[in-house]
């Protein structure tokens, strides 16, 4: 195969995966890009116009769409290693790095990031996350900063309140409630934290993302037994600076509060995520 065949075979697998990987079709995008690895392990030469690391990245990308970042850490991890000069992959990495639990792998994946190139925003930002669970506030907003100079559009400045102000607006909110589900929650506690702890992040496989606004844990109200039996504590979990990354202003958090709040609440409730997108809770 001469290289313009080779160009234009790499060219349409190119395109297709990106193309199912964006529909969702991810087991088809992995296909084009492992047919395209192939091609390349055979044919690779200096006139070819794609490498390795840019099937290996869509690969990633689609398992990423997919809910299966462990697969897609493993293909960023690969795209590095072809070519580590890439830092969008490193930036991968550490993303999923991240959301996987994985702090300190993360923080190291950023930090050569800032060094090799200050200007990607994403890294600062992520950065600033780690600062957060680190309770290191005043480096975040640095980073924060940073992130948000860089792409303002892209990356806010978050809004944090004291946890006081935080409390007072759940009660307002909770008090604003019907009766009859005010009544139902009687025995659910509603508890306030910062941050995700790690405990809870690890406590599913895979990890629960630590960036989730809220959690409910526990039993359904559907499910709970009509005989009166206990269960185990049933409660929702509020993370109030998870919640302020989404909001640049107070407006904008007491938005986010409530719609959190009342999310956990509608899991407590039995509703599925179709329900409380219907409801506008999602």
């Amino acid at each position: 195969m001469d290289s313009n065949e080779l160009n234009e075979r790499l060219e349409q697998l190119h395109n297709s995966a990106e193309a199912a990987s964006s529909e969702g079709l991810a087991e088809e995008a992995i296909k084009k890009c492992q047919t395209a690895l192939e091609l390349l392990d055979y044919n690779f030469d200096e006139d070819c116009k794609y490498a390795p690391s840019d099937f290996l990245m869509i690969a990633g990308h689609a398992c990423w769409e997919d809910g299966d970042l462990e697969s897609a850490l493993r293909y960023y991890r690969q795209a590095s290693e072809s070519d580590p000069e890439r830092l969008d992959s490193a930036v991968a990495m550490g993303v999923s790095l991240f959301h996987l639990g994985r702090f300190v792998s993360a923080a190291q994946c950023f930090e050569l990031v800032t060094v090799e190139d200050p200007e990607i925003a994403e890294a600062w930002y992520y950065l600033g996350l780690l600062a957060l669970r680190d309770r290191k506030h005043e480096l975040a907003d640095i980073f924060f900063a940073r992130a948000n100079e860089r792409e303002p559009a892209r990356w806010l400045k978050p809004k944090f309140l004291e946890p006081e102000a935080i409390e007072k607006i759940l009660n307002n909110i909770f008090n604003e409630l019907p009766p009859d589900v005010r009544e139902s929650l009687s025995n659910v506690a509603i508890i306030l934290e910062d941050q995700m702890p790690d405990e809870i992040i690890h406590s599913s496989n895979p990890p629960i993302d630590p960036l989730a606004m809220g959690l409910f844990d526990g039993v359904p109200l559907p499910e709970q037994s009509a005989f009166g039996v206990e269960t185990d504590v049933t409660r929702i979990l509020i993370f109030s600076e998870n919640i302020a990354l989404a909001a640049s202003d107070e407006k904008k958090l007491m938005e986010e509060l409530d719609i959190t709040l009342r999310h956990e609440i509608g899991h407590f409730l039995g509703l599925d995520e179709e329900e409380l997108a219907a409801r506008g809770l999602d």
